[in-house]
Formats: structure tokens, sequence, C-alpha cells
């Protein structure tokens, strides 16, 4: 067994796509690698400045192993005679087999003639040379640099390339750069290239250079000293983990420096002192005991110390500056009322078909204003047209035009300050949540009113233009949107009929957009179902229960949540698998009967066991009926599974499509009759096991 290192050492990569980076390379060179019989222990490593990949326990050379490669048909291959045809004679001959080794394979398509053949193994280090300039070339990022002449292209410019196999190099040439067994350590604590013979030589050789390749141990250095620094001043660092993460990423030797700013700015509202702090200066907030922000804040630096305060310094003039700016946005930005910024909406284009914000923010008053009386909350359209009507006043603020990461927030803290009613305030501050999976829903119900509403405004307008994501490309956020409408309905328990609110909200954009209702509804449904689809298997429902439910008309989302919990819940119990699989023979042998109308007649039933099943179903069908129309899904499915044994005994004694067609369409208007009522709640056919 054998070990691999390999090793690309280039500028500053970014830190974002660092993450990427790094499971790209590591899967996709393992799955090269199994697809060729070579497996072995894979681990991948990082810092600013390098990607690496280690391996180990690999074989030294491929084993023989055997392909097929299937050809043309039989018939196409053998003449009348059994002679083998020019097309069998080619095929051989491509694949390097004599004619009269082909075999015949049977395949869905019908009966093909296919050549085995035994490959000879190679030397894995030979297919390491093939394998690890293909991955690196197929890799991608948001943006890529070239250099020198132009010829190549990466994230950044790249400055060599280990390649070790076993002790020895990988011969092969990455962007102009020669693989070798030679890299650099830290770029100011080290000199000199570090020669290197193996893994172990590897490591131990970048930690005597400052370089920490093993991101874990540099997080768990970040935070030792982020604790120790912040106990120093009394205070303790604010938990952010995807900080430290990214600061793992902008550095090869961790260590931080602590800053203070002047205390007067502690006046400015926290939001705006720790979005400065955290999102521009990526540097971490202090707090004391009870979580307040103290005067000092905690910036990474790509050394162990700062001996000479350098590094402090500069950051501490950063973070004052731009807490200054935000100062005097602040205050000038209080001078103008929400209110009297409207009209300036009118020259902030939304969409170049849709309009700008101004007539944006009518159409979400309007519509807020619905999904008021369609939820039942009337009582609180005042307070929602007030919110829709000054929700994207703070886009025209010095604040957001400043810091943009504040939109919303900044909106809600000036609402505040201006003495708004709280529900108002707290609507601006969070129509933008959720943003992930993760995040809050808006607080209150004004909030999640006008979430809403700034959604499907969004989406309905967009789908009606076109603008429908593909693929991984989605520039205006959509399916962000789209599972903000699904996570507010579901987590605040809302019954909407989803269909009809976004009708309502397509309405409102005129009859001037290309794509008309009939089009744009079925596919924006389908979009938001698949939202719901990810909500549900995040919050751990199996595919199947999942299926079962959005298989049937889903027009209110917490509505379905309700009745894959049912689903999910019932499953578990001993009687509900005969019902599951007498319920795939009911649709089964609908799908083979003609459509018959009407209900069905226990006067025209002659066995004794279709009797039974029609007495206990018809008997069922009122307390379903009530049940179901209270949502009480779990004791609805538990009446259903109480039919299991009566279908059982109709399917062993009684022959649905019987020729006697009066007899055969009772008995299909009786399934037919169980199937639709059971779809009310799911379609247990979809069950698998």
């Amino acid at each position: 067994m054998a070990e691999m290192l390999f090793e690309i050492l280039a500028e500053e990569i970014p830190a974002p796509v660092l993450p990427q980076a790094r499971a790209e390379l590591l899967q996709n060179v393992a799955r090269e690698l199994a697809d060729r019989k070579i497996n072995g222990t894979f681990f991948v490593h990082s810092t600013s400045r390098r990607l690496i990949l280690v391996g180990h326990g690999l074989i030294e050379r491929q084993d023989d192993y055997e392909v097929e490669a299937i050809g043309p048909s039989v018939s196409a291959a053998y003449g009348a005679d059994g002679s083998p045809t020019r097309a069998a004679e080619g095929f051989a001959r491509g694949q390097g087999v004599p004619v009269d080794s082909l075999r015949r394979t049977t395949t869905p398509k019908g009966e093909y003639v296919l050549a085995r053949k035994t490959v000879e193994g190679r030397d894995t280090s030979e297919i390491l040379a093939e394998i690890l300039p293909a991955v690196i070339a197929k890799m991608s990022f948001p943006r890529m640099m070239r250099w020198g002449d132009g010829t190549h292209a990466w994230v950044r410019p790249v400055h060599s390339v280990i390649a070790l196999f076993d002790g020895l190099v990988v011969p092969f040439e990455l962007y102009g750069v020669e693989t070798g067994r030679s890299t650099r350590g830290h770029r100011t604590l080290s000199s000199g290239n570090i020669v290197v013979t193996g893994v172990d030589d590897y490591f131990a050789k970048l930690r005597s250079a400052f370089v920490e390749p093993d991101m874990a141990v540099r997080q768990r250095h970040l935070a030792e000293d982020a604790e120790r620094l912040a106990s120093e001043v009394g205070g303790v660092p604010s938990q952010d983990a995807d900080l430290v993460e990214s600061w793992s990423h902008l550095v090869e030797w961790p260590g931080l420096s602590r800053g203070t700013f002047a205390p007067d700015y502690l006046e400015l509202p926290e939001e705006i002192l720790v979005t400065t702090l955290r999102h521009h200066q990526k540097t971490l907030p202090i707090r004391d005991a009870e979580g307040k922000l103290l005067g000092s804040f905690l910036a990474v630096c790509d050394q162990a110390s700062d001996p000479k305060g350098f590094i402090r310094q500069g950051n501490e003039w950063v973070v004052n500056a731009r807490f200054a700016d935000a100062r005097f946005f602040y205050d000038d930005d209080g001078k103008t009322r929400l209110e009297d910024r409207l009209g300036k909406l009118g020259a902030l284009t939304f969409q170049e078909k849709l309009g700008d914000y101004l007539r944006k923010t009518g159409r979400i008053q309007e519509l807020a204003e619905r999904l008021s009386a369609r939820l039942g909350k009337s009582e609180l359209a005042g307070s929602v047209v007030k919110a829709a009507r000054l929700l994207k006043t703070d886009l025209v603020t010095g604040m957001v035009g400043e810091f943009p990461e504040l939109q919303g927030i900044v909106g809600g803290l000036y609402a505040r300050r201006e003495g708004e009613a709280e529900p108002i305030c707290q609507a601006l501050y969070d129509h933008y949540k959720p943003a992930s999976f993760e995040d809050s829903i808006p607080r209150g119900d004004v909030g999640g009113i006008v979430a809403l509403a700034d959604r499907l405004d969004t989406l309905t307008g967009l789908f009606a233009l076109g603008l429908v994501p593909t693929g991984s490309k989605d520039p205006y956020a959509l399916r962000r949107a789209a599972l903000g409408v699904v996570k507010i309905l579901v987590e605040k328990k809302w019954r909407l009929d989803l269909p009809v609110a976004c009708s309502d909200a397509l309405a409102l954009h005129g009859r001037d957009l290309p794509r008309k209702r009939d089009e744009v509804l079925p596919e924006l449904s389908a979009f938001l179902m698949e939202r719901l689809r990810n909500l549900l298997e995040r919050r751990g429902f199996k595919a199947d229960e999942i299926e079962a439910v959005l298989s049937t008309e889903v027009r209110d989302v917490a509505d379905a949540v309700e009745r894959v919990s049912a689903v999910a819940a019932i499953r578990k119990r001993p009687d509900f698998g005969p019902l599951a699989i007498a319920f795939k023979r009911i649709v089964n042998i609908l799908a083979q009967a003609p459509d018959v109308a009407g209900e069905p007649d226990l006067a025209r039933m002659t066995e004794d066991a279709e009797k039974q099943l029609a007495m206990d179903y018809l008997q069922a069908r009122s307390i379903l009926d009530e049940l179901i129309g209270k949502r009480r899904y779990d004791e609805a499915l538990l009446v259903m599974a109480s039919l299991g044994p009566s279908l059982d005994l109709f399917f062993s004694q009684v022959m649905v499509l019987t020729d006697d067609l009066g007899v055969r369409a009772n008995r299909i208007a009786l399934l037919r009759s169980m199937r639709d009522q059971f779809y009310r709640v799911a379609r247990l056919s979809e069950i698998q096991g």
C-alpha cells in the first residue's frame, strides 16, 4: 500500500470559495480513482494559499479487470445464415477482440451483441497523472483569474505543484507549472523552498515553516485566543462560528489581535456596530457578561501575535473611521422621516419591466391588505398597510447606501426612532427573513403578512416575465423567496389558499406581461411545492411520506405538513402495512378500469365480502368527512387503517373486473369512492416497503 500527496500553492484564495473547492477536490479525485478500482482513505486540507489532498492505503498498480461493451443488435450483427456482418466485424475490431468471441445479451431494447475483454492494470502513478490535472481543470469558481500571457485561468495564479506517489514525483504539468516535491512556507515568517519526501515529512516541514495545514487546528487556536484576549478586558467573544471558520480560511499561521474603538460609538444601535465589525471588517465584537457590547473587538492576523501593535493600530483606524461614517449617516438620515422618502422610490428600479420600487410598494400594500382578509386577520389591515407603505423606504437612506447588509433592519430602527407602533417596526426590521432554512421567520403577524406580500409580488412578476431559475443560476434569489413563503406559512400555521394568493399577486401586475395566468400559476405552484419538499426533507420526513401528500392536491402548505406528519406517525403501526398494500391494489385496478360515475349501490352487491367492505366504508366515510374537515388527520388515518381487514377479505374473495358489466361498475364505484376519500389525506400507494 502507498500514499499520495498533492498540493497546489497559489496566490491568496478567497475564503468564501475554499469550502466548495475542498469538497470538489476530495470527492472528485476519490470518485475517479474508485471508478478505476483504486480505493483508499483521503483527507483534504487548505490554507489561504494552498489546497492539499492526502491519500493513504492506495494500491501501487491496478489489478487486471474485465470490461463489457454493447454493440449492434443481433439482427444487424448477423446475416440470415448466421455469419457476422460488417457491423459485427467493425464493432469487434473497435473493441480489439475476435469477432467470434462476441456474445449475445438481452437488454430492455432487445437482443444485442456484447464484447467482453480483459484490460491490463496500470500503475497508479500513471493514472494519477491523468486524473489530478483533469479534476483541477473542471473545478468551478465564481470568478477566475488569468496571469502571465493570459493562457491559463484558475481562481488565483499557481506558483508550485507537489504531486508525490509513494515518495516519487508524479510527472505532469498544471497551468504551465511542472510538478515536483518542493513548496514554500509562510509568505513572511519563512523563506526558501521546502523539499519534501512524503506526507509526514511534508506536514512536519510545513509547520516548521509557520504553516498549519489543518483547518480544524487553526479554528481551535483562534477560538482559544479569542477567549483569552476577551477575558483580558473582562469580556467574552461574540458567538459566531461562521466568522471563526472564515478566519481559519484567511490565514496559514493563526493569531488574533485585540483592538478598541471610541466609547461614544456605543450610542449607535448595536445592529449598525455589529454589521460594521462583522461584515465589513471581519472582526468579532467583545461583549460583557450581560451580552452588551464593549468597546473592543478581535481581528484575525496571519501570525501568532502582534508584538509591535501594527495590526491592532491598522484595524482600530479602519473600524473607527467606519463607525464615524455610520454615525454621520444615522444622524443625517434622522432629518427626514421614512414617510417623506416614499417618493424617492420612484427613481429606484425594481426590475426593468416590473417598474420601480414605488410601484412595487403600491402592489405590496394592496396584496398585503388582501392577505390580511384571506388569513382572517382583517383587524390588522391598518397596521399591515402602513408597514407595507414604509417597507422599502430605507433603500433610499444614506445608511443602506453605505451598508446594504442593513436593508430592512435600518427601516425598523428608523421607524422605532420615529415613534411608529412596535408591530410596524418589527415588520420593517424582519421582512427579509427568512433568508435560509435555518433563519427565523418575521416576528408578529404584521411582519409575516408584509413579508409574504413582498415575496409573492416578486415571484409572480418574475415568473410572468419568464425569469425562472435554471440549474444553479438564480440571479433574483427566487428560490430563497419561495422558501420564505413556505416557511412563514408553515411555522405560523396559517391557513392560506396559496394558488389564490398567487393569483391575487399576479393580477396586480396588470395585463402587459408576456406570460399569461394559466401558464404562470401552475409553474409557480410546482416551484413552491419543491421548496416545501426541501423543507420537509430537512425536518426528517422520508421521501415516500412526502410524495404521498404532495402528489395530491396541495393548496394549503401548513395543512400539507400536518398530513405528512400524520402519514409518518401511522406508518409505524403494524396495521398500516396491509392497508398500504391494499390501497396499491385499489390504484392498480382503477388504472385498468373504465371511468365510472356514481355512488356504490349496496342493493347491487352480490358477495358477502363486498357487502361487508361497503358497509364498513360507508359507515367510516361520515366519520372521515368530519375528521378531515377538522384536520384531525392522525385519527382519519386510523379510521382508514381499520378498513384493512375488510379490504383484504374483499380482494381475496371478490373479482372486481368481472364479466357482468353492472356488477363491475358498482365495484369500481366502491373502490373509486374509497380512493378519492383517502386522497384527501394522502396517496398511500406512494409508501414504499
